[in-house]
């Protein structure tokens, strides 16, 4: 019991640090239940989650093949439940009966725990969004001080998946992928960095509740619209869809880093793929849009924020579906000259703002 103790105090130490107000237990001998009460809580919101963002993945893949099917003149798919519809689930089944192929020279557990690096930051990430504030419930698993900054270090840690399973693939085509991410990775994310220290100077917070509650008056998609552009390229680029599918490059890599992978782990990194294009539209729409905020008071705030995280998400995939693949020269020098530049621009005009007319956000 004493080692409990022990590591109770390095978690709470940990906590207060990040401004989460929780006590789990006194030494004068607070009940141990409650503590694991609490631990079963946080598991239950965290497996709600985790169903919420499967559905959303199931949802979009539909969409997806629907909407490419639309545009190209095809049908998509339409053979299993009405228009299709069941279709993603006889895929699953499919990919989970498929033989599980390690190549004889790839690092083994590199190769293995690969698809799960890139895919857990995307549940992560939708445990930090904050979905809606009612007088009852506010619809956020978790909220502390520094709830922006730690979801940018959850988002940057998904590529490095990429990157392991590209090396660890012992795979010419799978070595250049990871190469080319780790190039567009260098190249988007200190301008996606400098937008959002942008939207924090404007809010005075790095809480996602309170940069959504800074936006009652104004969106910051208006004064912030060259950090809107360069975050919303960046979020692009982050996906690795086109035209900045440059990690997978099926003309040219075969599929990149994930060349070799196969059945459910292969499964793994199209979901995480479609996961974090949900994540994105609502990340987006959260800093920019102002979250659950909406014109009409009768309709919920939920119903909000997934208009508006719709909204991207056709952006997206119309974005994928429409345009061609860039040159890895051409993207880099996108991020460096262009999108770091307007990034730095627009650092400076938040500043001002902030300084200036501070009281009009």
């Amino acid at each position: 019991m004493n080692l409990f103790f022990f590591l109770m105090s390095i978690l709470y130490g940990l906590l207060k640090f990040l401004h989460i107000n929780f006590i789990p237990y006194t030494w004068d001998g607070y009940p141990v239940g409650l503590w694991i009460a609490y631990l079963i809580i946080s598991a239950v919101e965290v497996i709600l989650v985790f169903a919420i963002a499967m559905i959303v993945v199931v949802i979009l893949v539909y969409v997806f093949r629907k909407y490419m099917a639309d545009l190209q003149n095809r049908i998509g798919p339409n053979r299993l439940g009405p228009w299709g519809t069941f279709q993603l689930i006889a895929d699953v089944f499919k990919l989970l009966q498929k033989q599980d192929i390690v190549p004889a020279n790839a690092d083994r557990l590199a190769f293995k725990i690969a698809p799960y690096i890139v895919f857990t930051p995307v549940i992560l990430g939708f445990i930090l969004i904050p979905f809606g504030n009612v007088s009852i419930l506010n619809l956020m698993v978790t909220n502390f001080q520094y709830t922006v900054l730690f979801l940018v270090a959850v988002m940057i840690v998904s590529p490095l998946g990429e990157i392991i399973g590209g090396l660890s693939s012992h795979n010419k085509f799978a070595l250049y992928g990871a190469l080319r991410s780790a190039a567009q990775d260098i190249g988007y994310e200190v301008p996606m960095m400098i937008s959002i220290i942008s939207i924090v100077i404007l809010a005075g917070s790095y809480s996602a509740n309170a940069i959504v509650y800074a936006q009652r008056n104004l969106p910051f998609i208006i004064p912030e619209i060259l950090g809107f552009i360069v975050f919303f390229l960046a979020m692009i680029a982050k996906q690795s869809i086109p035209p900045f599918d440059l990690p997978e490059s099926g003309s040219e890599l075969v599929s990149g880093f994930s060349t070799e992978y196969s059945g459910m782990r292969y499964g793994i990194f199209y979901m995480a793929n479609f996961g974090f294009m949900a994540l994105a539209s609502f990340v987006v729409a959260t800093l920019y849009l102002g979250g659950w905020e909406g014109p009409f008071s009768l309709i919920p705030g939920l119903v909000w924020l997934i208009i508006k995280a719709a909204v991207f998400m056709i952006i997206f995939l119309l974005s994928w579906i429409a345009l061609g693949r860039t040159r890895v020269d051409q993207f880099l020098n996108m991020g460096w000259k262009y999108l770091l530049p307007l990034s730095i621009l627009n650092l400076i005009i938040s500043t001002g703002l902030a300084f200036y007319v501070g009281g009009w956000f």
